[in-house]
């Protein structure tokens, strides 16, 4: 990794480092830009972690309060044109990721990205299963320690990102697995890895057992009203430890929007490519993702208008879903 090298000793002709987690972030964003903070402070770069949207689960606040770390929204902080930031879990140009003020000069990604050209440091990995695993080479590539609040973000997010090492992992993240689980705070990684759900979320399953149709081990659900946009993957989890389906398509208002969380667990359906050639590729929204793992946005007037949008999503999808 000379590249790391080359790019942190650039680092240093700067005061300080803004670290940009994805919008909304997720476990593994938190805990990555949590690791990324820590590694450049053993080397003296200032930074500061930040994110546009907000944290609204309670695990990842749990999280946050536990392993100590220092995060807000940008626009609580005092970010300027002149400052730089370095984009993890998520990347520059992307629906999901939001143009703050300052030079983006980075991304650290594991998703199916494009980032754009001029960066100093790109490292985009689609085949690991989490930011986290990526974070943990960087420490031993730098022959740094690891502590253990930060070990113990990781080891969460690596988990919860990768279902505990049962989807859309690779050699590396199991080798992140046991360099971490060494040494993390497993008393505190247990709490947050079983406590994701909370009491409201409750609804959100009663929702999805009255509206969810299966076709061809294929599961659609459209629920009217959401609380979180976090909770359709774990919805989305649920049905798919049903022995009669393979793939997921949950749908949900939210903001006057609609949200999207697909899940497959076989190779044949990639989910990231079916929801770009129903939204993306259509101009009726925007969507990414892995290939067992994506989501979505719809920005169609005419779908967010529809009379019945359940039944207008579901045609779509099923349509481009491969035979």
């Amino acid at each position: 990794m000379i590249e790391l090298s080359a790019f942190i000793d650039k680092l240093r002709a700067h005061p300080r480092v803004f670290i940009q987690a994805h919008d909304f972030p997720d476990h593994d964003a938190v805990a990555s830009s949590f690791a990324l903070s820590d590694l450049l402070s053993q080397l003296s770069i200032p930074s500061q972690i930040i994110y546009n949207g907000s944290i609204d689960r309670g695990s990842i606040h749990t999280m946050v309060e536990e392993c100590g770390i220092d995060i807000c929204n940008w626009q609580d902080s005092d970010i300027s044109p002149d400052d730089i930031t370095i984009t993890v879990d998520g990347c520059i140009g992307e629906k999901n990721v939001f143009d703050t003020p300052g030079q983006e000069i980075a991304v650290i990604d594991h998703h199916e990205v494009t980032a754009p050209k001029g960066l100093w440091f790109c490292d985009v990995r689609p085949n690991y299963g989490a930011a986290a695993s990526m974070l943990v080479e960087y420490y031993s590539h730098l022959k740094l320690p690891i502590r253990k609040e930060v070990a113990s973000a990781l080891q969460i997010g690596l988990n919860i990102d990768t279902a505990h090492l049962t989807r859309g992992f690779c050699s590396a993240d199991i080798q992140a697995f046991s360099t971490l689980h060494a040494l993390s705070d497993m008393e505190l990684v247990n709490k947050v890895c079983k406590n994701t759900l909370e009491s409201e979320d409750l609804t959100g399953f009663k929702d999805l057992l009255n509206e969810a149709t299966i076709n061809n081990r294929v599961a659609f659900a459209y629920l009217e009203h959401c609380n979180s946009k976090n909770i359709l993957g774990i919805l989305g989890d649920f049905l798919l430890s049903v022995e009669e389906i393979d793939v997921t398509i949950i749908a949900a208002t939210l903001e006057d929007k609609i949200h999207l969380s697909l899940r497959s667990e076989v190779n044949h359906c990639d989910v990231a490519a079916l929801v770009r050639t129903v939204l993306n590729d259509s101009q009726l929204g925007f969507g990414g993702g892995h290939n067992h793992m994506a989501g979505g946005v719809v920005t169609s007037n005419d779908i967010l208008s529809d009379a019945n949008p359940a039944q207008k999503l579901s045609g779509l999808f099923f349509e481009k879903l491969p035979s």
